[in-house]
């Protein structure tokens, strides 16, 4: 009985045990005055990888199954992609670079200030060209596909596109949320 009862109130002070040494949280979450001086770079935080991911062949090659894509069509979509990719590398690699060149790692000085504006003329320019790249892509790409198969793939696009305009305006803005 008395091992009965010990093993009783082992089991009820555990939990509370467990919750007292986990304390109102880690000195790591605290905020500091170092956290003020954060050095990170200010600026956009797009990525080429987000470019990247607007591609209309890449998204019917995710969503194959609810387009109802035959396998001889997924295929040619996996070419298609890679062509894409391949003639939009050097655009992509620029995105980066405009970008990069785009951040400040303090506030900007009035050279700064026009560095990064006509940065961001020229990443718009080159977001714009990779844009009617993939416009002409998903184009090509839906003209092959059925009827049927091409409502649901008109409409994923068209959200897509959506989708990728606020998120580039989004990583444009300035940084951190």
């Amino acid at each position: 009985m008395r091992q009965h009862a010990a093993f009783l109130a082992t089991l009820l002070l555990l939990p509370s045990a467990a919750i007292a040494q986990r304390g109102s949280g880690s000195q790591a979450a605290k905020k500091t005055e170092l956290f003020d001086q954060d050095p990170t770079p200010q600026g956009p935080t797009l990525r080429a990888r987000d470019i990247e991911d607007q591609s209309p062949l890449k998204l019917h090659l995710d969503k194959h199954k609810d387009v109802k894509l035959t396998d001889a069509q997924v295929q040619q979509l996996k070419d298609a992609q890679k062509q894409l990719e391949t003639s939009d590398s050097p655009l992509l690699q620029a995105v980066d670079s405009l970008v990069h060149t785009m951040r400040t790692n303090s506030a900007p000085t009035d050279d700064d200030a026009n560095r990064i504006r006509n940065s961001r003329v020229t990443l718009m320019s080159v977001l714009a060209q990779v844009r009617t790249r993939y416009d002409s892509a998903g184009k090509a790409a839906v003209a092959r596909l059925t009827t049927d198969q091409q409502a649901r793939a008109t409409e994923l696009i068209d959200k897509q596109r959506d989708d990728a305009s606020k998120t580039i305006r989004q990583k444009l803005g300035g940084g951190r949320d």
